[in-house]
């Protein structure tokens, strides 16, 4: 799955010839428990019932729900966009300010401690995929 997560991001940042927002994902199977809100109340239409595709029209900033996390199941199928995400921050954690990580870095690597988030990934316009599993960063293999 981290390789298919990996190639996902991939694919979205190569092609950010557009205005890009940079991108936060959760995948797991039960929101019930993870501390996310919803940004807005309305629903987005998309173009392409492809995952790749649906997240590149979300990461651009033309879009009005490019801000916060977007919900991936396990099956890598979009369940929610656009979702303030508020996870504990890990104790000591810290952010490395040369490499330009912001909140949405931060969120992600402490939000991978929840124990229903199977994964969290982030992608800027200013730094590289990261994708996080249990607050350490991983890689695809």
């Amino acid at each position: 799955m981290i390789n298919d997560i990996y190639n996902i991001l991939t694919t979205i940042h190569k092609d950010i010839n557009k205005p890009f927002s940079g991108l936060g994902l959760l995948i797991c199977d039960d929101v019930k428990d993870i501390p996310i809100y919803p940004l807005y109340n309305s629903d987005f239409e998309f173009s392409s019932s492809i995952v790749t595709e649906q997240l590149k029209e979300l990461s651009s900033l033309n879009s009005t729900h490019h801000d916060g996390f977007h919900v991936l199941s396990p099956k890598l199928v979009l369940t929610h966009v656009a979702q303030y995400f508020y996870p504990t921050p890990i104790q000591g954690q810290s952010l490395n300010a040369n490499k330009n990580y912001g909140a949405r870095y931060f969120v992600a690597q402490a939000g991978s401690m929840l124990p229903n988030v199977m994964y969290s990934a982030v992608v800027g316009n200013n730094y590289d995929i990261c994708i996080f599993s249990d607050g350490k960063q991983v890689m695809a293999e």
